[in-house]
């Protein structure tokens, strides 16, 4: 037996037919007119918001990243092959100088450049350099290998100038890093030139002391140890040059690795090759062909660093200004009608939302399973335990 207004579980009164779109549409018709109220208001707001906001334009400019090929790698010694590849080229570079453009040391250039502390009126450099970085946007094209910069500014003259100006910044960063290097380069081929002009000297004079044996170059045993002096020079040569690199290139770079197989090609080559025999004439050819390694690493280790100074004078960077900024004739931002858009569709959609979300609690409020629900939560509460008979 169960008392008025009570259902056993599980068997309460079917809710009400659901009107479907109507529940939805039909509270909103109700209230119409204060939609279009919300959607009037939110257009002067979002309006009055963008007409408010500081105009910024936005200077572009481009550049194409090119292949690094410094006058070292025109051609290729036979002693030495020329160090090729130490900058790095590719997606490599391209990563390489997006970092340098949005880099700190950049940022400070540019805004001392311009004066922008002064311009902004900011307190410190750091206040400045927290403001234009934001501005800043690099969009790199992998494919085509055009990188884009964009700088947003007050004054149209000034942001083509700031665009323009950070590829300059690139140059000048990139050409230190290559003049460094090549430094390096050319002060370690001077000091090995020195120690192999001192081993040439010993071996001239060796030469000189064993005399010159005719019969000797008559069966061409000169030619022999003049093949197996240059193997050995070569070998010498990749062990100065392997040497070179991993003063600039980290142990499991690229460059390392195919300089250390050279190096191995050349010593399996020489490994093949018969050394000249040693006997009556062997003090000759033994001298002959130390002679020859010592003269040919010589002029290896000559031309080297004769390029290292050139590559110290030549322009060291691959950049390819594409299209230089020019000052923009309309402004990149605010855009009125976008924040109009933005602003009515976000407030209507609130307010709608709002009105039906309303409308469902009214008519949940009307239903007595939901009202008996709610009483049995509240009394299931701590404070509501106490007041329950």
């Amino acid at each position: 037996m169960m008392g008025d207004g009570q259902h056993p579980e599980g068997a309460w009164p079917a809710p009400p037919p659901s009107l479907g779109w109507l529940e939805v549409s039909l509270p909103l018709w109700h209230r119409r007119w204060w939609l279009v109220g919300t959607l009037v208001l939110a257009i002067l707001v979002s309006g009055t918001l963008a007409v408010i906001q500081p105009v910024r334009f936005t200077g572009r400019a481009s550049f194409v990243v090119q292949p690094v090929l410094r006058p070292s790698q025109t051609g290729v010694t036979n002693a030495i092959p020329a160090i090729a590849g130490l900058v790095g080229s590719g997606t490599t570079a391209i990563d390489q100088q997006v970092a340098i453009l949005r880099s700190q040391l950049v940022a400070d250039r540019i805004a001392q450049r311009f004066d922008l502390q002064r311009a902004w009126r900011l307190p410190d450099a750091a206040a400045v350099r927290a403001r234009l970085m934001p501005r800043i946007d690099v969009v790199v094209g992998r494919r085509e290998g055009v990188v884009q910069i964009f700088v947003e500014d007050e004054q149209p003259q000034r942001a083509a100038a700031l665009a323009n100006e950070l590829i300059e910044e690139l140059r000048a960063v990139l050409r230190g890093f290559a003049l460094d290097e090549a430094r390096q380069r050319r002060a370690f081929y001077e000091t090995q030139i020195t120690a192999s002009r001192a081993a040439l000297d010993a071996a001239r004079l060796k030469l000189q002391a064993s005399g010159y044996d005719g019969a000797a170059l008559r069966v061409e045993t000169r030619g022999a140890a003049e093949g197996f002096a240059r193997s050995e020079a070569e070998i010498a040569a990749a062990e100065v040059r392997l040497s070179a690199v991993r003063r600039v290139r980290a142990e499991g770079s690229s460059e390392v690795q195919q300089a250390l197989t050279e190096l191995q090609a050349l010593r399996l080559q020489r490994a093949r090759q018969a050394a000249p025999r040693v006997g009556e004439s062997g003090d000759f050819v033994a001298r002959m062909r130390e002679f020859r390694q010592a003269e040919l690493l010589l002029e290896g280790l000559t031309r080297q660093a004769e390029a290292a100074r050139v590559d110290e004078a030549a322009e060291p960077v691959p950049l390819q200004v594409l299209d230089r900024a020019v000052p923009p004739m309309w402004p990149s931002s605010p855009r009125p009608m976008l924040w109009v858009f933005a602003g009515a569709t976000a407030a209507l959609l609130a307010h709608a939302a709002w009105i039906v979300a309303r409308h469902r609690m009214a008519l949940a409020r009307n239903d007595p399973r939901l009202l008996q629900r709610w009483q049995q939560v509240q009394a299931a509460l701590p404070g509501r335990r106490r007041a329950t008979p």
